[in-house]
C-alpha cells in the first residue's frame, strides 16, 4: 500500500512540473537589443591646443554603427548641445576621425570665441539621416587674430618738442583678448616704418610684456620718425604697427601676430644741440700750430661768448677762426684779459683748461678745469688720477664710459677736493660736498649736467673694441676702443675715429674678450655674431657700429 502512494506522489509532482514549465514558456518574450549608432567618449576630454605643435593630433574620436554598418560619416561640432549652429569638421568612410591642433584651433576660432580656456565644444557624427549621440570636450585654444591698435587713430598728428624729450608723447593700446586669459606671456613690440615700404625694415620703438598699454616717450617716437626718413624739424608721415610674440617656454617655438598698421603725422625736432662755432685754439701747446685741426670753441647760452675744454702741453696758444690766420686773436697776458687782433702768443703750462672767449667784450679767461670720478669704486679715493669726463657739445653735458667697482664714488673738479659733489638722498641730483654715491661693479655710461647738477650712471654690458692682425696681433695688446657717438644720443651708435690699420684682418668684440664678437659674412655691411673676419689694407680709417639696427651694421670709411 505504501508503495502505491509513493508512486502516485511522484506522478502528481511530475505533472505539476510539466504544467508549470509550460506556463513560464508561454509568458516569456525574448528580444534583441536595438541597433545603435554610438559615438564613444574619448579618453581625454580636456584638450589643450599647443601652438608650438600645430601638426600633432588634437583629438581622435571613434564610433560604433550598428544601424548603417558603413557609409560616409560627417563629423560636426557646436558651441551648444542643441547644435543650432553646427560646424562641419570633415568627413570619413572610417569609424574614427582625427584633426590636427592647427585645424581644430582654427575651427573653434572661426566660431567667434572671445575666451581661450575651457571652451565647451559638443561633437557628434552623422551618416545620412542617422545621428550619433553627443560628447562634450573642454578645449583651451590659442589666438589666431592679431591684436588691433588702439589709443591712437589713423591720421592722428603729433608735434614733438625737445622740452618734452623724456615725457610720454602717446600711449598705444594693444587690443588683444588673450591678455585677459592669463594663459601665456605676450611681448608687444611697437614698430615704425616709412609708408609704402610694407615694413621691409621695421624700426623697433619699444617693447612691453603682458600689458595692453604701450607708453611711447617723445624721444622714442622722434628717433623712429627721423630714422624712417623724416628730417629733423620737419613734418611727415610714419606707419606704426604692433608685433606680438608668444614663446613656448618648453620648445622655444614662437607665435607671431602682427596688427594692421596705422599712419600718423609727426613733426620732429633736432635731438642734439648745434653748439659748433668757427673758432678754435691753435698753438704749440694745442696742435703744433695747425698740424691737426684747431681745438674747438663751443657756443654757450650767451651769444658771442664761447667756451673750449682742452688738454694742453707746455707751450703757447692763440685763437683763430676757420683754421686760418686771417682772423686771429692773441693777448699780452697769459692769465686772461683783453684780446688783441693779431696779438701776442699766450704762454701756458700743461694741464686741462676751460677757456672762455668773449667776442662781445674782446676778453678771455683761462682756468684749470677737469671733471672726474673719485672713490673706492674707482681709484681708491685718489691713489691714481680721477676718471676724466669729456664735454659733449651735442647736449652740453659731460660724459664718460667707466668701469666701476663695488664701493662709493663722488664727482670732483681738477683732481682736488676743493670742489666736489655727492648725492644726498640718492635722487640723481648732485649737492656740493654731498654724500658718497654707492657704486656696483660694472661698466657704466656716465652723464653729468653742470647746468642742472643732475647725473646718470647707466650700466651697460658691452664696450666695443677692434681686434685683429690688422691692429694688435689678435689681442697681444688692448683692442682699439670705440666710443659712443653722442651726435646720435637716441641710438646705440659707436665710433672709432682715425684708427691706423695694417694689411690683415680684424673683428669687433666686447670687453677685450671673445665671448661676444662680430664679423661680417659676405662683406655686406651687416654684422653677424661670430661672423667672418673683415679684411683690411693699410691705412687710416673711421669705423661706425650701429647696434640700433637689427641686425647691427658697420660702416668703414678710409680717411
Amino acid at each position: 500500500m505504501k508503495v502505491y502512494l509513493k508512486k502516485l506522489s511522484f506522478f502528481l509532482l511530475s505533472m505539476v512540473l510539466v504544467f508549470g514549465a509550460c506556463d513560464v514558456e508561454e509568458s516569456l518574450t525574448l528580444t534583441q537589443p536595438d541597433a545603435a549608432f554610438k559615438l564613444n567618449t574619448p579618453g581625454i576630454t580636456n584638450v589643450f591646443l599647443n601652438f608650438s605643435l600645430p601638426d600633432n593630433p588634437a583629438f581622435t574620436i571613434s564610433w560604433d554603427d550598428q544601424i548603417n554598418g558603413s557609409g560616409t560619416y560627417e563629423v560636426e561640432m557646436a558651441r551648444d548641445d542643441s547644435f543650432a549652429t553646427a560646424v562641419a569638421l570633415g568627413s570619413t568612410d572610417k569609424s574614427n576621425f582625427t584633426m590636427t591642433v592647427a585645424q581644430f584651433n582654427a575651427a573653434i576660432n572661426d566660431t567667434g570665441v572671445t575666451q581661450f580656456r575651457d571652451i565647451a565644444i559638443y561633437m557628434r557624427v552623422k551618416n545620412g539621416s542617422s545621428i550619433s549621440n553627443t560628447i562634450l570636450m573642454l578645449v583651451t585654444t590659442y589666438p589666431v587674430n592679431a591684436p588691433t591698435v588702439g589709443g591712437v587713430a589713423d591720421g592722428d598728428a603729433f608735434t614733438l618738442l625737445i622740452a618734452d624729450n623724456n615725457n610720454v608723447a602717446m600711449t598705444i593700446m594693444a587690443n588683444d583678448p588673450i591678455l585677459s586669459s592669463g594663459l601665456v606671456n605676450v611681448d608687444y613690440t611697437l614698430e615704425a616704418a616709412t609708408p609704402g615700404t610694407d615694413f621691409a625694415t621695421p624700426i623697433e620703438i619699444t617693447t612691453v610684456s603682458n600689458q595692453a598699454d604701450i607708453p611711447v616717450k617723445t624721444s622714442e617716437i622722434n628717433a623712429a620718425a627721423i630714422q624712417s626718413g623724416i628730417a629733423a624739424d620737419a613734418t611727415g608721415d610714419v606707419q606704426l604697427r604692433i608685433n606680438s610674440l608668444i614663446t613656448d617656454p618648453n620648445t622655444g617655438v614662437t607665435l607671431r601676430r602682427v596688427s594692421d598698421p596705422i599712419t600718423i603725422t609727426v613733426t620732429t625736432y633736432k635731438a642734439v644741440l648745434d653748439l659748433s662755432t668757427t673758432w678754435g685754439v691753435v698753438g704749440s701747446a694745442a696742435n703744433n700750430w695747425g698740424a691737426t685741426p684747431d681745438l674747438p670753441f663751443w657756443k654757450t647760452d650767451v651769444d658771442g661768448v664761447l667756451a673750449a675744454y682742452v688738454n694742453l702741453i707746455d707751450g703757447e696758444i692763440k685763437f683763430r677762426e676757420n683754421n686760418d690766420w686771417a682772423n686771429n686773436y692773441g693777448s699780452n697776458s697769459s692769465t686772461g684779459g683783453a684780446l688783441v687782433a693779431g696779438g701776442g702768443n699766450i704762454a701756458v703750462t700743461a694741464g686741462s683748461y676751460k677757456i672762455v672767449m668773449d667776442l662781445n667784450q674782446l676778453t678771455y679767461t683761462i682756468e684749470p678745469f677737469s671733471l672726474g670720478i673719485v672713490g673706492s669704486g674707482y681709484n681708491n679715493w685718489g691713489a691714481t688720477p680721477d676718471f676724466m669726463l669729456e664735454y659733449d657739445q651735442y647736449s652740453d653735458v659731460f660724459r664718460g664710459m667707466v668701469t666701476l667697482l663695488d664701493g662709493e664714488i663722488k664727482f670732483r673738479m681738477n683732481n682736488d677736493w676743493g670742489t666736489n659733489w655727492g648725492d644726498n638722498g640718492a635722487d640723481g641730483t648732485m649737492e656740493l660736498n654731498g654724500a658718497n654715491i654707492q657704486s656696483t661693479a660694472g661698466i657704466y655710461l656716465v652723464k653729468v649736467d653742470l647746468n642742472t647738477l643732475e647725473y646718470e650712471l647707466t650700466k651697460i654690458d658691452h664696450v666695443w673694441g677692434l681686434v685683429g692682425s690688422a691692429y694688435n696681433n689678435w689681442g697681444a695688446s688692448p683692442d682699439a676702443q670705440f666710443r659712443r657717438d653722442w651726435s646720435q644720443p637716441l641710438d646705440d651708435v659707436w665710433i672709432l675715429e682715425n684708427v691706423d690699420l695694417l694689411d690683415g684682418e680684424w673683428k669687433i668684440r666686447a670687453n677685450n674678450d671673445w665671448g661676444v664678437n662680430y664679423g661680417d659674412n659676405g662683406a655686406d655691411g651687416t654684422l653677424e655674431r661670430d661672423g667672418a673676419n673683415l679684411p683690411s689694407t693699410a691705412g687710416n680709417y673711421t669705423i661706425t657700429l650701429n647696434f640700433s639696427n637689427n641686425p647691427p651694421t658697420i660702416s668703414v670709411v678710409q680717411n
